[in-house]
């Protein structure tokens, strides 16, 4: 009877060390493993950014369609009005990619807006537009690809292309070559679209065109 006995409980000891034994290593692991913060670190600086710049972009071209709506340039209007909600929605895609990757979104300082004329608005976000579009992506994008973080590839390939035709438009109005004054954007991934391209589909994510915003003069009822 002692010998069973002896046997039961050396065989329990056994399974409680073995136990414990599994639980410290697996702890250690886990504590020696990176969190995302570390593993996308690169990424989620870049996104932050990004997503902080855009935000303000956003809130600075809302001011310059105010000001042009106050000195009846409809057209102007409309187009400040698109890019800013374009720009809102880049904004929030690059907040839920860096949930997705495990960081923290912290909303930015808000600058004021400075006035001028019509022109230097223009001017001002042309060159606001090109330093993102050549500065801040590009390497956000190549960030991504070298991760193997596809969606946030996929969706900062999106912004880069929105922001391709947001150059051209506002070049357009700078040279005083605009002829329309009605733009669609894209509500999933922010594309921007107008009169003479009119697609049925958006040409990134897909999203059917009568979900697209419509900034137009005179506005749509």
């Amino acid at each position: 009877m002692n010998y069973f006995l002896k046997a039961f409980v050396s065989s329990a000891v056994l399974c409680v060390v073995t136990l414990a034994a599994a639980y410290f290593f697996a702890k250690r692991k886990q504590q020696s493993r990176p969190p995302q913060e570390v593993l996308w670190h690169e990424s989620l600086t870049q996104l932050k950014e990004l997503s902080r710049h855009k935000h303000r972009q956003s809130l600075h071209y809302i001011a310059y369609a105010h000001y042009a709506e106050r000195d009846s340039l409809h057209a102007l209007a409309a187009l400040m009005n698109a890019i800013s909600h374009a720009d809102a929605v880049q904004c929030d895609n690059c907040r839920q990619a860096i949930s997705s990757l495990g960081g923290e979104y912290s909303s930015p300082t808000t600058l004021p807006t400075h006035f001028t004329n019509h022109a230097d608005h223009i001017a001002y976000a042309l060159r606001d537009k090109n330093y993102t579009h050549s500065t801040l992506f590009p390497p956000a994008i190549e960030q991504a690809l070298k991760d193997n973080n596809r969606y946030v590839a996929r969706m900062l390939t999106w912004c880069h292309a929105s922001d391709t035709k947001q150059i051209f438009l506002l070049q357009q109005f700078l040279a005083q070559e605009i002829t329309h004054a009605r733009f669609r954007v894209c509500p999933v991934c922010g594309d921007i679209s107008w009169e003479a391209i009119s697609p049925r589909h958006c040409p990134h994510c897909m999203t059917d065109s009568v979900r697209f915003v419509v900034f137009a003069y005179p506005k749509i009822q």
